[in-house]
């Protein structure tokens, strides 16, 4: 039997692996010359240009992104010490009222519990609510949140009373950065299970680029699986994907592992809208920020909800010298400013937090990503995991079949390939 897994992002490469480990024969396309879909980071000179090979470079990820050490599907697939992972610190620098305040997981952080009570991002009251919803989320097993209230991430704040303050000035620059959502409509759902796979492990940044999480995945699969870049597939007829130079590639099953708007072009089904993004990636000679901190924006004037410094966690995020500096614009602002006029309030923010010296950091890349996560507002969620059956010898996974995640990608990719071989007998 032979199977075409079209996209070679995280879903598709669980899939390909699985079936490829079961003895399927398997044809894994790539559009892309490089595997991981939105998981991708690129190499660029200090000029802003390709730099030359084994040239200084800085490593840009797609947009933010870290890895969540926690996610049970990235510790089941990915060798995590090969990776060569270097953390965030457990909790965020809030600017607020002119200065930045520092907060932190008190339990994994016993020193810093006195500096988080006095933050002014929420009261005693909210503090002991948010130990005890940290407690609450980590009793059952890791997928639980996924059966709790059906209601959006805003209104699950409220019910758990919540102030206003707190949600405005760490909630909905954090957990809205995270899930590129700063109106939290999010469901709750998602919201408990970040929150409980921050408060179980850490937010991670490969020594290599984000990137290297998928290339370590296509390194180890197995013999069985063929693995093309380079192979944009624009339909799929009679059965078989066909490629934009024509050819067709034979196969007894098809399972479409891209992301949601690839995916209703290839199938001609719905998918769940995107949440788009905004990243802009500075270099500049000193840190804004020398400690693994991501910054949030507690005053709300935006445009950038948080930002980072890479290349204070993971070094190699930069050339000997200089830093990498990212931030992130969600909302409006990500789609309807002009280039120039992003770049412009971007810096006059961070002028306000870091000085004049902003001013004279070099943009590198400014990226708008369309599809950042899939929406999943109320009522999604209802099932975590969509059926990977979509007609006979067809099937699909990614996140937007499951929920926006890099633990639900790989899941929704195994859950693919374990249809097709229940199906198929294997």
């Amino acid at each position: 039997m032979r199977v075409a897994v079209i996209g070679a992002g995280l879903a598709g490469l669980a899939a390909a692996h699985d079936l490829g480990q079961a003895g399927v024969e398997v044809v894994l396309l790539e559009a892309e010359e490089q595997v991981g879909g939105r998981v991708r980071t690129d190499l660029v000179s200090p000029e802003g240009a390709p730099p030359a090979a084994g040239a200084p470079a800085f490593r840009l990820d797609r947009g933010f992104q870290v890895l969540l050490t926690a996610y049970p599907e990235l510790q089941a697939r990915a060798d995590l010490a090969d990776l060569a992972l270097h953390r965030f610190a457990p909790g965020a620098l809030v600017r607020l009222n002119g200065r930045f305040h520092r907060i932190a997981d008190p339990f994994r952080v016993p020193t810093a519990l006195l500096a988080t009570l006095r933050a002014p991002v929420g009261g005693l009251a909210d503090k002991l609510r948010l130990a005890r919803m940290r407690w609450r989320l980590r009793r059952d097993g890791a997928e639980a949140p996924f059966a709790g209230p059906q209601r959006s991430a805003a209104e699950e704040l409220s019910a758990q009373g919540f102030s206003e303050p707190m949600v405005q000035r760490f909630f909905r620059p954090f957990f809205g950065g995270v899930l590129l959502d700063p109106e939290l409509s999010t469901s709750a759902r998602m919201l408990g299970f970040t929150f409980r796979m921050l408060a179980e492990g850490d937010a991670a940044l490969p020594a290599a680029g984000v990137g290297a999480l998928p290339r370590q995945l296509a390194e180890r699969l197995p013999a069985g699986v063929e693995l093309r870049t380079g192979a944009r597939v624009e339909a799929i007829e009679a059965g078989q994907p066909r490629l934009a130079d024509g050819e067709a590639v034979p196969a007894d099953a098809v399972i479409v592992a891209t992301e949601a708007p690839a995916f209703s072009r290839l199938t001609g089904r719905s998918a769940p809208a995107g949440r788009p993004v905004a990243c802009l990636q500075f270099a500049c000679t000193q840190p804004p920020v020398a400690e693994p901190f991501i910054v949030l924006d507690g005053e709300g004037r935006g445009p950038v909800t948080h930002m980072s410094v890479p290349s204070t966690v993971a070094p190699g995020y930069a050339p000997p010298g200089l830093h990498l500096v990212s931030a992130t614009v969600l909302g409006e602002a990500a789609t309807s400013l002009s280039d120039a006029e992003l770049e412009a309030r971007a810096r006059e923010q961070m002028a306000g937090w870091f000085g004049a010296a902003v001013q004279r950091w070099q943009l590198l890349r400014l990226e708008r990503i369309p599809y950042g996560q899939p929406v999943q507002d109320p009522p999604a969620l209802d099932e975590p995991y969509q059926p990977a059956r979509l007609a006979e010898g067809l099937y699909a996974c990614g996140d937007h079949r499951a929920h926006g995640s890099q633990h639900g990608a790989l899941r929704s990719g195994a859950q693919a390939a374990a249809a097709v071989l229940a199906d198929y007998g294997l």
